[in-house]
C-alpha cells in the first residue's frame, strides 16, 4: 500500500465519523429540541445505547485509531498536516467525547429525574453545545488531513 492510499483510507474513516457527528449535532439535535423533557430523556438513553452497539459507529471510530498505529510505524510523522489532523481526531475522541459528551448522556438518563424539566432543559442545551463542539473539531481534523494529502513535497 502506498502512503497516499493509506492516508485516503484513514481520511475516509475520519470523514464518516465527522458526518455522523454532524448528523447528531445538527438534524438529530433539532428533533431532540422539539421533544418534551421525559421523551427527550428516554430518547437519549435509546440513542446512546444504539450508538454504542452500532457496527458502523464501532468501525468508523475504532478502525481509524487502529489504522493510525501501522501508518505511523511505516510512514512516520513527516506529513505534518496529516499528523496534525490525526492527532486532533484522536484527541477529540479521547478528551471531548469521553470526558464531556459521554458523561452528559449518562447524566441525562441516569441522574436526572424525568420530572426535572429545568434540569433536563439545561442538560439538553449542554449536550447540544458539546455535540456541536465535537463535530467542529472532527471537521477541523478532516481539513488538516486533506491539506496533508495535497501538501507540496
Amino acid at each position: 500500500m502506498t502512503r497516499a492510499f493509506t492516508e485516503i483510507l484513514i481520511l475516509v474513516l475520519n470523514i464518516a465519523s465527522a458526518d455522523t457527528l454532524a448528523f447528531i449535532a445538527g438534524s438529530l439535535q433539532r428533533v431532540m429540541n422539539t421533544m418534551d423533557e421525559a421523551v427527550f430523556q428516554s430518547f437519549v438513553k435509546q440513542l446512546h445505547t444504539s450508538l454504542q452497539r452500532s457496527p458502523y459507529q464501532l468501525v468508523t471510530s475504532t478502525l481509524q485509531i487502529i489504522a493510525l498505529i501501522p501508518y505511523f510505524i511505516i510512514f512516520g510523522f513527516s506529513n505534518w498536516w496529516f499528523t496534525a489532523g490525526a492527532l486532533v481526531s484522536v484527541a477529540a475522541s479521547m478528551f471531548v467525547s469521553k470526558l464531556l459528551i459521554l458523561p452528559t448522556y449518562k447524566k441525562i438518563y441516569n441522574v436526572l429525574e424525568s420530572s426535572d424539566t429545568t434540569g433536563l432543559r439545561k442538560w439538553r442545551r449542554k449536550l447540544q453545545t458539546r455535540n456541536r463542539f465535537r463535530a467542529v473539531i472532527q471537521f477541523v481534523s478532516v481539513a488538516l488531513m486533506v491539506i496533508g494529502l495535497f501538501r507540496t513535497s
